[in-house]
């Protein structure tokens, strides 16, 4: 009796460790919301209600909300404001995959499917291209206006800067670089110039 004891209470030990644990779920770590980068500045309620304008004729969320996996990001560059139809290109990483959605010019009532393209792979590779994106100063380059460099022009073209990465989310502008003195400001033509020559979109 004592042996037959013993024998149930190990096939109950085996039934109830290994296996169970094997059928638990571990809990998902919550994602934290991005900490915020926004200038206070007249310019950036004014410039994201065309943003996000065009971004819901595009159906993306706004990307300051989006709470990401660690190794993921999504940067925006948007082109135009003023007399010229807002563009925009969109980068993102997914699990270790890139991503890249070019966003055309439009009017509203535009078919969202029709308002974007998915771009071929950077002429460099993803991985180079990306090093050289950030050497140009895309996620450095710090606010035109907070540094007294903006372009003082009544039209032109104009840059907006916006990321999640990292933890963070951030966005600043360069309006009308063209006409401003500044080496950042250069330094935004230069980036601008590097984004068309790996994509294959025309800017500037």
């Amino acid at each position: 009796m004592k042996a037959l004891a013993v024998l149930i209470a190990l096939m109950a030990s085996c039934s109830s460790g290994p296996q169970s644990q094997g059928n638990m779920q571990t809990p998902v770590e919550a994602r934290k919301e991005p900490q915020m980068n926004i200038p206070k500045d007249t310019w950036e309620p004014i410039f994201f209600k065309a943003i996000d304008e065009r971004a819901r004729i595009a159906n993306l969320k706004t990307l300051r909300s989006a709470a990401l996996p660690d190794g993921d990001l999504e940067v925006r560059v948007w082109f135009g404001f003023g007399l010229t139809a807002l563009e925009g290109l969109v980068l993102r990483r997914v699990a270790g995959q890139w991503f890249a959605i070019y966003l055309d010019g439009v009017v509203d009532k535009v078919n969202s499917n029709k308002s974007k393209r998915n771009l071929h792979a950077p002429k460099s590779g993803w991985d180079l291209c990306w090093q050289r994106l950030q050497d140009a100063g895309l996620l450095t380059l710090p606010d035109a206006a907070a540094i007294g460099c903006s372009g003082n022009a009544t039209d032109g073209m104009s840059y907006v800067v916006e990321y999640n990465h990292a933890g963070i989310y951030r966005t600043y502008l360069y309006d009308n670089p063209n006409y401003a003195k500044c080496d950042e400001a250069k330094r935004m033509i230069r980036l601008v110039n590097l984004i068309s020559e790996e994509f294959g979109v025309r800017q500037n």
